[in-house]
């Protein structure tokens, strides 16, 4: 099968579109996750050699560095997404009553948690360091820092949803539980870091 990373926008939104589960919603998420790191590695191609950036040179040449690894790392993982959504959607497809289904459901929902939980982190880490952009990027090209905060908030939330669907299936419900708790933590740490970068663009909009 073709990769997510390497189709089109148009091939990849129609594929969205169409009635096939994948992709579906993580992989719309690792897209937004991956458009905010391209639009942050923008910001830091477009400050770097600027003399108004110049103290902060090493800096973004790093940023940069770590937002095109995190780009191409989140493209890849839209693709690690459909591959685990497979076990649970094989054990979907079992009548309710069918005794394999109930004794690998509760595994195949773990599984299809792994990639939005990497999904979630990614993204959060990504927004940290747009947050960092937010203050010494180039002046002309901030409100993309914001607009790439937003996309890495909404790979967040995309994410959270997806562990929150399986987790709801789950019998385990200790695991659920700290599958929906490890959620609340990431965006309490990250919502704040996150708010504060939109906050520092709009200042410096003016």
């Amino acid at each position: 099968m073709e990769k997510f990373a390497d189709m089109s926008l148009e091939k990849f939104t129609a594929a969205l579109a169409s009635k096939e589960a994948v992709p579906g919603g993580g992989g719309a998420g690792a897209l937004a996750g991956a458009l905010g790191a391209a639009l942050g590695a923008m910001v830091c191609s477009l400050s770097a050699g600027k003399k108004s950036t110049a103290e902060h040179e090493d800096e973004i040449n790093e940023a940069l560095a770590k937002l095109e690894l995190t780009r191409k790392y989140m493209l890849r993982l839209a693709d690690e997404d459909a591959k685990a959504f497979e076990p649970l959607k094989k054990y979907l497809s079992l009548p309710r009553d069918d005794p394999e289904r109930a004794a690998h459901m509760d595994s195949a929902l773990r599984v299809a948690c792994f990639i939005p939980t990497e999904l979630m982190y990614t993204a959060a880490q990504t927004a940290e360091t747009l947050r960092r952009l937010a203050d010494i990027g180039v002046r002309g090209a901030i409100s993309d820092v914001g607009v790439g905060l937003e996309l890495c908030r909404a790979a967040m939330r995309s994410a959270r949803l997806n562990i929150l669907i399986n987790a709801s299936g789950m019998s385990d419900e200790v695991f659920a539980m700290t599958l929906r708790r490890e959620c609340e933590l990431v965006f309490e740490q990250y919502g704040p870091v996150i708010d504060a970068g939109l906050k520092a663009v709009e200042e410096r909009i003016g």
